[in-house]
């Protein structure tokens, strides 16, 4: 039997009913069980789309696109890519011993960065917003959190750089390999740069008089990836548990600036229980799970990303004032990694 993409979110909503004690507890401005379904079914359209998309060499997609591929902020940009996975595939190994196959270091030297290699559309278009996109590339050095390397017209100027090429990239709806590949583009942009979500946060502190102390543990309980949830009556353990609710953050970030301690411990624990149900359904049977996926057409996966996941109704004109490039500085300093530099010429 052939299922729909309508039918795996059912099969979902239905263990997450049998599963969650507590659904009163849920409010819709963080989460219901309709979302965290909703979450879960986009996050198994992505594990599809990395399993099973079409892929090809860089130069493949440079022809395509029309890239010259002797530019070389485009091999600058695969290396710098690579790098960041390295770190990423180090840490989860040394860690946890697990080798996550997306993230294996590869030799991306010489002619091996157009040839040597297949990509999924995808991560070219991201290879392309890295070349391309100034903002990325000050974000990565750490560069934006400072006046004397980027000033506040410097700073506008990124931002709005940042916010046109995302309406460029914008699929049409009548494409549906588009509309999948192009938003878990951007998708993956917000949720490793937080690039909105620390606009949104400038904007909640700002309507609270800009508190001198950053609630640096209550944003880090949303956008951050716990290492573990230990066991509860109701769920198993997992690991690497992320909540990734993009649609909801910016009603998160009123509750993080606004709620008194009772409240926001109250909220935190619906967060958590949140990214329990959402990654324990991810983590048991996750290939099975994929395998339905995989099996429904392109068009129904699209059809349900306009329906219930149209992230691009989240692109921001962005409204700066001093106050808030400042503010901004101080989030991107306190809540984004330090990485080891790329030597990289």
């Amino acid at each position: 039997m052939k299922y729909t993409i309508k039918d795996i979110k059912r099969a979902i909503e239905n263990i997450l009913d049998e599963l969650y004690p507590h659904p009163e507890n849920l409010i819709a401005e963080f989460s219901t069980i309709e979302d965290i379904a909703n979450q879960i079914v986009f996050e198994l359209i992505k594990e599809d789309y990395k399993k099973n998309a079409d892929r090809n060499t860089i130069q493949f997609y440079m022809d395509k696109y029309d890239v010259d591929a002797t530019n070389r902020k485009y091999t600058r940009a695969i290396q710098y890519a690579q790098h960041y996975r390295n770190i990423d595939f180090d840490l989860i190994q040394a860690d946890f011993g697990i080798e996550l196959e997306d993230l294996k270091p590869q030799d991306v030297s010489g002619e091996k960065v157009f040839k040597g290699h297949r990509y999924t559309e995808q991560d070219f278009l991201g290879f392309k917003m890295q070349a391309e996109c100034r903002l990325l590339n000050k974000l990565h050095q750490r560069q934006i959190e400072f006046s004397k390397s980027i000033s506040e017209s410097k700073f506008k100027e990124l931002f709005i750089e940042y916010r046109n090429l995302l309406y460029d990239l914008e699929p049409l709806v009548n494409n549906p390999e588009d509309v999948i590949c192009k938003t878990l583009l951007f998708y993956g942009l917000e949720s490793y740069f937080l690039i909105d979500f620390l606009y949104a946060l400038c904007v909640a502190a700002e309507a609270n008089g800009y508190p001198k102390i950053i609630p640096l543990e209550r944003i880090q309980a949303v956008c951050s990836t716990i290492p573990v949830i230990l066991e509860k009556h109701w769920c198993p353990e997992v690991f690497f548990a992320d909540y990734c609710m993009l649609l909801k953050w910016d009603s998160m970030a009123k509750h993080i600036y606004e709620d008194d301690e009772e409240h926001w411990l109250r909220n935190e624990c619906i967060i958590y229980d949140c990214k329990q149900l959402k990654n324990i359904v991810l983590q048991r049977g996750l290939d099975n799970w994929v395998d339905l996926v995989k099996e429904c057409s392109v068009n129904d996966k699209a059809n349900f990303i306009i329906e219930n996941y149209w992230i691009w109704d989240k692109i921001i004109d962005y409204e700066w004032t001093s106050e808030r490039i400042q503010y901004y500085r101080k989030l991107h300093s306190e809540l984004m990694r330090i990485f080891p530099k790329p030597q990289i010429k």
